[in-house]
């Protein structure tokens, strides 16, 4: 598992380092117009915002390995962290066109590690952008019950065939590529399912092909 992972992730993140490599050598030798490199800017922030995750995810999944990194359940707020997800994912999000609606207007407290929830809005968020065309909607919102909170994030994107969202939840790994061509490892799913357990939530995908999907993870409520 450790070796495939290692070599997807390397091919992965050699594309837009290469291309951001690429463009500042351009810039440097054939002093390139500022119209030219607009038009380069949003394919690049969408490559970097899915290295970003892979790194993100890469850092994480090393740490759980070595048992380096404990999960610390305490007090959270989750809309501030809905809101600087949702931000670092901004351009990636811009770069399709897509529209990030969040419906949330009032702090909610759970009991949770602050960077497990950062962890699995991040893959949510820059999943739901991968699989949602050009022009799309992404809805992030909350419910809450007596002694529990469900995060969601739904998107207008393909959806998942039932034979692949069973791939899925088999937790095996299995990924393809967005409608833009973004790639995956299929490491992000895999990490949200790991550390939610250790938090004692849980995660719930539900989907129709051509209709968008949506993930959802509970988390205990604070009281």
């Amino acid at each position: 598992m450790a070796q495939q992972l290692f070599s997807v992730i390397a091919h992965d993140l050699r594309g837009p380092l290469h291309a951001v490599h690429n463009l500042f050598r351009n810039m440097e030798r054939y002093d390139l117009p500022g119209e030219e490199i607009k038009i380069l800017i949003p394919d690049l922030a969408k490559d970097l915002g899915h290295t970003t995750v892979h790194i993100e995810n890469l850092l994480q999944w090393a740490g759980s390995q070595m048992h380096a990194e404990g999960v610390r359940p305490q007090k959270v707020e989750v809309l501030r962290i809905i809101h600087e997800v949702a931000a670092f994912l901004h351009l990636q999000a811009q770069a399709k066109h897509l529209r990030i609606e969040v419906r949330i207007s009032d702090p909610v407290f759970v009991i949770a590690d602050k960077g497990v929830i950062t962890l699995v809005l991040r893959n949510l968020l820059s999943n739901a952008i991968k699989f949602t065309p050009e022009e799309g909607t992404i809805i992030l919102a909350v419910k809450e019950s007596l002694s529990w909170t469900e995060i969601i994030v739904r998107d207008t994107g393909t959806g998942i065939s039932p034979e692949d969202l069973e791939k899925i939840n088999e937790n095996t790994g299995y990924t393809t590529a967005g409608t833009a061509g973004e790639p995956g490892t299929g490491l992000g799913l895999m990490l949200c399912r790991e550390f939610l357990a250790r938090t004692g939530g849980r995660l719930v995908i539900q989907s129709d092909p051509g209709k968008g999907s949506v993930f959802s993870f509970t988390l205990p409520k604070a009281g």
